[in-house]
């Protein structure tokens, strides 16, 4: 598991093991502070992307909830 801040926001990266396929799958959290009580949060664990290394996996999910922040979408809530 890894945990860092991205601007205003926390990421939790925690890959799941797929027992299917014997890889790992991203799983991501962001949460961001309204008034300095959690607010929201969103959930990244949707990519169709497998990964051999649980280590890869976890970056797999900082990157793209990085990316999520940076984007518009997160402008919108």
């Amino acid at each position: 598991m890894a945990v860092i801040n991205h601007h205003d926001y926390t990421i939790d990266s925690t890959p799941v093991y797929d027992d299917d396929s014997g890889k790992w799958k991203l799983s991501a959290s962001i949460n961001w502070p309204q008034n300095g009580a959690p607010r929201g949060a969103r959930f990244l664990t949707s990519s169709p992307e497998l990964f051999s290394r649980f280590e890869d996996a976890e970056q797999a999910g900082l990157e793209a909830a990085k990316n999520w922040i940076d984007g518009p979408y997160s402008k919108t809530g």
